[in-house]
């Protein structure tokens, strides 16, 4: 949005100035005063015929520099303006046309400014004043697309498992018996990093909120109106949560950098992420893009994405291996380039915006491609379908098997069952305890085996395991399986000796009793001492 109307900026403009471009818009003036140049000026500056003449006229640098100002909405801090196109002379009045100086310019900006197709004013920028090079009236936009690759060798497809992680994180803050590091242990790597865009995406979100302690749990009517949507509406509404949040700050998880000891990190989170998706959104998505020319690319077209002040040596983070301050516009690719490559290899990864490429399988990324998701999410193309899962599996040992997408289902499998997979292998055991705990969020058993019967697609369950769920829900103490130990002796007064005793477990017979798994090197030793030599297998014994 312009600062000022042409009029406006035409009469803030000395007198000299607007002579020197009527002589370069070819205008015949005929007045002397300021007013009536300016509406002359107006008055041909604003026929079509004259302005597509005049961009004609202008040499590439000078068309790059005035498509940089539009693509800004026609307003970018004069600093910044004349740091990328070069600077414009403090000349006096007098002298511009005294020595002609439009016809030899210092530099693109000074020969837009020349020209009247550029502006200056001081205005309100990020809540301070700041002078700001303008246009006040924007002419068509030229914005070259980011240069295309060809396909790798290595293809890693980009998928929505970040959407299987937020049910594991929600699962377990639901349970409210797990610690972090067994949250942890259930994501895909790298899990801290993931866990903590979750968790800030789903209190933004008011998918969960904090309570006492500063404990979050999960909120009910917003997580299952997402658990219930389709696939689709998962997937687009956990990367759009990323897309517009304001409290999740992308730089501040690069791996390379650490903050400014000062400053921290100043930058506003959305705005930057805005900035630069706009730059993604000009990608073909049927193209591979090298992630290194795109760096450059982004460098070229929307510089000052993260520092909009274009102020590169007000804050300066450091570089996370020798600890010194990346400071000035000279550091450029090592923060913003850094940040820009983060964000693709990761975040936008783990989302399953984009396709990486690799050159062999252990190597970094040097490729994207926008996903039907990406292009969908960020650009407006039809989103993708998707096959509707397999129902869950259950055998005869109580276990059940949740496809990934079976999200719904498996939410409230983890509050019946025990999950006992891996980062995505979903698989529960019912257990005693397990069913207890749904007693105690009031799950009734019918519930319990409806629940199972019509998520599996069975007419009745494996044999014995509806009754086994109601003994359970009565509190019945149930079946105990472990791993021990058994040990055997000659005399019954063996068991009875203090130091023995004190590692028995159970003891089943006079002379027959369970010692812990993991104690055995200590139960040999004590029978030993009590002059009893322990008969054992070597492989029996862990080193």
């Amino acid at each position: 949005m312009a600062l000022r109307t042409l009029y406006q900026s035409f009469l803030d403009s000395d007198p000299s100035r607007l002579r020197v471009i009527a002589q370069l818009w070819k205008v015949e003036l005929q007045s002397s005063r300021k007013a009536d140049i300016a509406a002359e000026l107006v008055t041909t500056l604003a026929n079509a015929e004259a302005i597509d003449e005049s961009l004609e006229r202008l040499s590439s640098e000078e068309r790059e520099a005035l498509d940089d100002l539009v693509r800004h909405a026609g307003t970018i801090p004069w600093a910044i303006f004349t740091r990328r196109w070069g600077q414009v002379r403090a000349i006096g009045p007098g002298r511009i046309e005294r020595e002609e100086l439009w016809r030899d310019p210092a530099s693109a900006a000074e020969s837009l400014s020349f020209m009247g197709w550029v502006h200056r004013a001081f205005d309100d920028h990020l809540g301070k004043p700041v002078e700001m090079a303008f246009v006040p009236e924007e002419p068509p936009l030229q914005i070259a697309a980011p240069p295309t690759a060809g396909p790798p060798p290595i293809v890693v497809l980009g998928d929505d498992t970040l959407a299987d992680d937020l049910v594991t994180l929600w699962s377990a803050l639901q349970r409210g018996d797990q610690t972090r590091e067994a949250i942890l242990a259930q994501l895909h790597p790298p899990s801290a990093r993931r866990l903590q865009l979750l968790e800030t995406l789903s209190i933004e979100t008011g998918w969960v909120r904090r309570g006492e302690n500063d404990a979050i749990r999960p909120v009910a009517g917003t997580i299952l109106e997402w658990l219930q949507a389709d696939p689709w509406t998962q997937w687009s509404t956990l990367a759009q949560a990323w897309t517009t949040s304001q409290a999740y700050s992308d730089v501040t998880f690069v791996p390379t950098l650490t903050p400014d000891p000062v400053n921290q990190w100043p930058n506003e989170p959305q705005r930057t992420r805005q900035t630069f998706l706009a730059a993604v959104k000009r990608c073909d998505p049927g193209a591979w893009y090298d992630i290194g020319a795109f760096v450059q690319y982004v460098k070229e077209t929307a510089t000052d994405f993260l520092r909009p002040d274009g102020n590169y040596d007000a804050w300066a983070p450091r570089d996370a291996t020798s600890a010194d301050p990346l400071r000035g516009f000279g550091a450029w690719d090592a923060v913003e380039g850094a940040l820009i490559t983060d964000a693709i290899c990761r975040t936008m990864a783990w989302l399953g915006l984009v396709d990486l490429g690799q050159e062999t399988p252990e190597a970094s990324p040097v490729a994207f491609k926008l996903t039907d998701a990406g292009a969908a999410l960020l650009g407006g193309s039809p989103p993708p379908s998707f096959p509707p899962p397999d129902q869950l599996e259950l055998n005869e040992l109580g276990e059940i098997l949740a496809p990934a997408r079976r999200r719904y289902e498996r939410f409230q499998l983890s509050r019946i069952a025990e999950a006992i997979g891996t980062p995505g292998v979903y698989r529960f055991r019912l257990s005693p305890a397990s069913v207890n705990r749904a007693k105690q969020q009031r799950i009734s058993p019918d519930r319990i085996v409806d629940f199972l019967k019509k998520s599996t697609g069975r007419k009745t369950l494996p044999s014995g395991m509806e009754v086994a769920i109601r003994r359970a829900y009565q509190q019945d103490e149930g079946g105990h399986l472990s791993r021990v130990w058994v040990l055997r002796v000659p005399d019954p007064q063996i068991l009875h000796q203090p130091n023995v005793q004190a590692l028995i477990e159970e003891q089943m017979t006079p002379t027959l009793a369970t010692v812990p798994f993991g104690h055995e090197k200590q139960i040999i030793q004590r029978l030993l001492a009590e002059g009893i030599l322990v008969d054992i297998s070597p492989e029996d014994i862990e080193e």
